[in-house]
């Protein structure tokens, strides 16, 4: 049987962990598997990592008092990401409150004094599915809708490398991780590889791939830089909607529509005139395709 995933966050200003600490501790004597993301996590790092992780439970040590709002915001988040992950909460939470929580999503809800053993039971009835949750699924409570995401920050550092093999190598040394994900981008005559981080950020290695012919722009960067970053990439909402607007506005363009990139993400390049010299890539995530948020965020 596999080991109980459980992703202990700390959202929110307060830099006091103590009580997140010994819950992840707890959790560790019952056998469990943690990972913490430490203080001051934003909400879309926690639900990235917790997606990332794969993990059967999240609970967040709330106590600055914006333990509504926060909850409200990580449950859009998990839905955005199309994952149904039970989330429990504990730290200063007024018994007026709870129900607050269940309203919007929250499985179970706990106090200063509550017994670790009670907390411990929790998580292992609801990553045992007892809570009639559907992993995977992306189900919105009753009587809500699946709010729409907002905007979506940078994402990505692309370092174009010659000797992919021993760049992973390396990085995978550096880093203390493995690379997530590897593939052959037909579209662009290139082999990538991607290093995931917790607060959604990705650094992505990219070489020619020579049975493909070479991307010529990437053999051409290599020979006069070796080794090197070269360049930066942001996700968007609407990305063929967002380029005919740059255009409109006179902004230098390599591509004036999206084309494949790695991941069935769509992707497309400004001209390094447009951002003061510096390539930069627009990037729609296949599980972002869609309208924009309301107002135009992005």
């Amino acid at each position: 049987m596999e080991r109980i995933r459980v992703l202990v966050g700390k959202p929110g200003l307060d830099g006091h962990d103590r009580g997140a600490r010994v819950i992840a501790a707890a959790l560790r004597d019952a056998g469990m598997e943690v990972v913490y993301t430490g203080l001051r996590a934003t909400v879309p790092a926690i639900a990235a990592a917790a997606v990332q992780e794969d993990v059967d439970v999240i609970g967040l040590s709330i106590l600055s008092g914006a333990h509504e709002s926060i909850c409200r915001r990580l449950q859009e988040e998990l839905r955005r990401r199309e994952a149904d992950i039970p989330v429990v909460v504990g730290g200063i939470i007024p018994a007026a409150d709870k129900a607050k929580l269940e309203a919007v999503g929250v499985a179970a809800v706990f106090g200063p004094e509550s017994p670790l053993g009670d907390v411990v039971d929790t998580v292992r009835k609801l990553a045992s599915g007892e809570n009639n949750r559907s992993r995977g699924s992306s189900v919105a409570p009753p009587g809500r809708e699946p709010a729409k995401a907002p905007g979506i920050p940078a994402t990505r550092l692309d370092h174009t490398v010659n000797d992919m093999v021993a760049s992973i190598a390396l990085i995978e040394e550096l880093l203390g991780q493995t690379c997530a994900h590897r593939e052959m981008v037909a579209a662009q005559k290139v082999s990538a590889a991607f290093f995931d981080f917790p607060n959604g950020a990705s650094l992505e290695l990219v070489s020619p791939e020579k049975s493909l012919g070479g991307n010529p722009g990437l053999t051409k960067f290599l020979e006069k830089r070796g080794d090197a970053l070269h360049h930066l990439a942001l996700r968007v909402r609407d990305i063929d909607g967002l380029l005919r607007r740059l255009d409109a506005r006179g902004v230098p363009l390599i591509d004036k529509v999206s084309r494949p990139g790695a991941r069935g993400h769509k992707v497309a390049f400004l001209h390094p005139k447009a951002f003061g010299g510096t390539l930069l890539e627009l990037v729609e995530a296949h599980e972002d395709s869609g309208p924009e948020a309301p107002g135009g965020e992005r």
